[in-house]
């Protein structure tokens, strides 16, 4: 249902980054990465399919963009990486006690939920209002994540803006908001 409102508000956009992310973005996002040397997420990442790589190029957008200090009444925040990285993907093993983890779960925001080991992707939810929209891989969750935001008419999380603009403006070409930083990974992918 959120994929078809979506296409109802941006139908030139619907499919654009299911369609582009693994034959554009993803590989040139994994050469962006292998030069600021992120190791830990490409650990053997050349001996993997298309589709796995794709999945962790998604996870380095967290890395590749860096968080940015935002202001909440007076007081200022800074998220660290690893808020960021909860707030776009949030990765739990694969026995996750779903139940327990929606019930903890206090959010308002829609986001991803990866269940894996590692950086593999067993189960992809995305998670919006305490409910769990399972999904058949961890790009189609991110897609719907995306359209959500969307068809709810719902703010990006703060903690993790830059990414979902960077989707947005980028993946997607819908315009809007754009820090600076998107617009030099924009220019980077555009000469990778």
């Amino acid at each position: 249902m959120i994929s078809q409102d979506f296409s109802v508000l941006h139908l030139e956009s619907s499919g654009r980054l299911t369609e582009n992310w693994n034959p554009v973005f993803s590989t040139k996002i994994i050469c962006m990465a292998k030069k600021e040397k992120t190791a830990d997420l490409l650990t053997n990442i050349d001996s993997l399919s298309g589709d796995k790589q794709g999945d962790i190029a998604l996870q380095l957008l967290t890395v590749l963009l860096p968080t940015a200090p935002y202001k909440l009444g007076k007081r200022i925040f800074r998220p660290s990486s690893l808020e960021m990285r909860r707030a776009f993907i949030d990765v739990k093993p694969i026995a996750t006690n779903m139940a327990e983890y929606l019930m903890k779960s206090t959010t308002e925001h829609p986001y991803v939920l990866m269940l894996g080991e590692g950086h593999q992707c067993s189960q992809a939810f995305v998670i919006v209002n305490g409910a769990a929209l399972e999904q058949p891989s961890l790009l189609a969750a991110v897609d719907v994540c995306f359209k959500a935001f969307f068809v709810f008419d719902i703010s990006y999380p703060k903690s993790c803006a830059k990414v979902w603009e960077f989707i947005q403006t980028t993946v997607f070409q819908i315009p809007g908001h754009e820090s600076n930083a998107v617009k030099l990974m924009r220019a980077q992918i555009a000469t990778t």
